[in-house]
């Protein structure tokens, strides 16, 4: 009888694993930097997928073909996002007629705050005249790079959101073939249970996180817009929309959102009371969102811890700006997802999670 050597697992020490550790690290930061002009279109495609994937299947049970199929859900989503904008646009015009009186408060608070140091630390006029004329060339100087950098993320808003519908239909005709593809890539011993679980936990988590986010978005407007018309805030619409779509940014999205709405209260609100109400209006909501909304909804889908996912923001935000805010938390999401299935990467996907676990 002929055996067979039992094939050894090589363990390596740990200094070389960290070392190739921090080594792919470094190359995925660099591909990701480099790569966002496809990668960022790509990850974007891909989230909207597998969130439009069980409409395409109902239709396509409905014999009208795939094709076909995609074609109406793409059309479908595209009149939902006109609405949407046309109903933001309108409000944003209304609220441009306004940014010349903003302005003109803006000036005569910057007159006061001016008047006012001089009158405290005793600027003199010629002083005073120096500060404002090196601040004017700071801003001059400034202005091309604002300019050019607001001109390029335009220019990449546009092209992303001309490419998307083409890789959301090629994903969706070919999703088959994808699968099947990371089904070959994966499979050992030629079984692929594992791989198919793994990608059936991936896309129930993408799914559930993007209409989750959908249906938290949709209170939130609701919530914010009620309360600001209740304090009539002027624009209650429109602040009311904005700061709920900034709830996509985790954490520091609805801070952002409060801003404007809170600037505009405190230069031409009605009372001196108004930015107070202002705030109380988005601190109530923010602790329902924190608290009900969010749990409920969301729930532990993504499931990372905050800590993780205040890096994600911080590093999504430097590689891919804003768009990176809004997709690495879903993205480490699904890793946490695939490191738990893969026996070598479960402590990872343990550091990613927000479920400590203690020795008895």
């Amino acid at each position: 009888m002929k055996h067979h050597p039992v094939k050894q697992t090589v363990v390596h020490p740990f200094w070389f694993r960290a070392s190739m550790t921090l080594v792919g690290l470094s190359l995925l930061f660099v591909i990701l930097s480099y790569g966002k002009f496809i990668l960022m279109p790509l990850a974007f495609a891909a989230f909207l997928s597998m969130l439009l994937s069980p409409i395409v299947n109902k239709l396509e049970q409905w014999k009208l073909g795939r094709a076909f199929s995609i074609i109406i859900t793409i059309l479908l989503v595209l009149i939902v996002l006109a609405g949407v904008i046309s109903l933001i646009s309108a409000q944003f015009v209304q609220f441009a007629e306004r940014v010349p009186e903003v302005t003109q408060r803006l000036k005569s608070v910057t007159t006061d705050g001016i008047s006012f140091l001089e009158e405290t630390v005793g600027l003199s006029q010629e002083q005073r005249s120096n500060y404002l004329e090196q601040g004017l060339s700071n801003v001059i100087d400034k202005s091309g790079s604002y300019i050019s950098s607001i001109l390029s993320a335009t220019t990449s808003t546009f092209t992303l959101m001309s490419l998307l519908p083409i890789f959301i239909f090629f994903m969706l005709y070919y999703r088959e073939m994808y699968i099947r593809f990371f089904q070959k890539l994966f499979s050992r011993d030629g079984g692929t249970d594992g791989i198919d679980e793994v990608m059936e936990n991936v896309q129930e988590v993408t799914q559930n996180y993007l209409v989750g986010m959908l249906t938290v978005i949709g209170i939130l407007a609701v919530l914010n817009t009620s309360g600001l018309l209740i304090i009539g805030l002027d624009h209650a619409i429109f602040f009311g929309v904005f700061a709920s779509l900034m709830a996509v940014i985790p954490y520091i999205g609805i801070i952002i959102g409060a801003l404007p709405p809170l600037l505009f209260a405190l230069l031409l609100g009605d009372s001196l009371l108004q930015p107070v109400f202002v705030i109380a209006v988005f601190g109530t909501v923010q602790f329902l969102e924190g608290n009900f909304i969010t749990p409920r909804i969301v729930g532990s889908k993504v499931s990372i811890n905050p800590f993780m996912a205040m890096l994600a923001l911080i590093v999504g935000g430097e590689i891919w700006g804003i768009s990176g805010m809004i997709l690495f938390v879903p993205l480490i999401g699904i890793l946490r997802v695939i490191f738990q299935e893969i026996e070598e990467l479960k402590p990872y996907g343990y550091l990613l999670g927000n479920t400590i676990e203690y020795e008895e």
